[in-house]
């Protein structure tokens, strides 16, 4: 999934991995690979002046002991900056920010690494929704990701009535109770970086206005977080589940089948910094 011909470079010609070279010492070097990694937006919503406005693929360094060094630092666990480094210490192209990336491209590189560093097989604690049983080291296969392209489906954004705003790189989306059209953007890594933050006596109201950016062509703020906060309940379910449909992202969820009452179920892998260790 990651290297799709189809959608980098000319056709039949993907683009080549590297090598970055790595001097120790005069009489020691190497070079660490690097591969490309498919960007689940196909760089369609960033900017003219950003690194990645049209490209469909970044290309990430492997991962070495010094990367190992920034997910075990408990400082960076501590201040929440772990993938921040992880991403930047891995991609190729140091002017591109890793806050700046949208979040699904951030997983998609998550992926990538993690599957060059340590393999497909990524074994994680479950359970069972239904019994409650604990399945230890269960095996869920990081190869068998899948693309969400809901973002560029004609047909999905004809049949929800969504159009695309390619200059403001925004949706356009009619509610389905008031009536009312609302903006809205993907998040980034700046976004994300403070959902931890969100209180939770109005987490609702507090995540809508993450990716809300205007209602009746009207962007100003106060107006814009007046009616995230007085929008019907039923508008608010709608927008928050058809932004996931429309996220561009990489989807980990795999059958898990219960060991003690062998119900199949959809579970699906987090991805944070625990993620990297095997």
């Amino acid at each position: 999934m990651r290297n799709n011909q189809n959608r980098t470079g000319p056709p039949g010609q993907p683009p080549k991995p590297r090598t970055a070279p790595v001097s120790v010492h005069p009489s020691l070097s190497y070079s660490v690979p690097t591969e490309f990694v498919e960007l689940p937006s196909e760089g369609m919503f960033y900017s003219k002046d950003h690194p990645l406005f049209g490209q469909s693929t970044i290309e990430i360094k492997y991962m070495t002991a010094k990367e190992e060094d920034l997910l075990a630092s408990e400082a960076l666990i501590k201040q929440g900056l772990v993938i921040e480094r992880l991403l930047k210490s891995i991609m190729v192209d140091p002017d591109i920010d890793p806050k700046s990336l949208l979040v699904g491209d951030r997983n998609a590189i998550m992926v990538a690494a993690r599957i060059s560093a340590y393999g497909r097989e990524y074994e994680v604690n479950t359970y069972c929704d239904l019994c409650g049983e604990i399945a230890e080291n269960y095996v869920f296969d990081l190869e068998k990701q899948q693309y969400k392209s809901n973002f560029s489906n004609q047909l999905f954004l004809k049949e929800h009535d969504i159009t695309f705003d390619d200059e403001a790189k925004n949706y356009i989306i009619k509610l389905p109770k008031s009536g009312l059209s609302v903006g809205i953007k993907l998040i980034t890594g700046h976004d994300s970086g403070s959902l931890d933050d969100i209180d939770k006596d109005s987490i609702v109201t507090e995540l809508l206005a993450k990716f809300v950016v205007s209602v009746e062509n009207i962007s100003d703020p106060p107006t814009v977080n007046s009616f995230v906060h007085h929008m019907p309940a039923s508008d608010s379910r709608f927008l928050r589940n058809i932004y996931l449909e429309l996220m561009p992202n990489v989807d980990l969820a795999q059958d898990f089948v219960c060991p003690a009452c062998k119900t199949v179920q959809n579970k699906e892998v987090l991805l944070d910094a625990g993620f990297f260790w095997p």
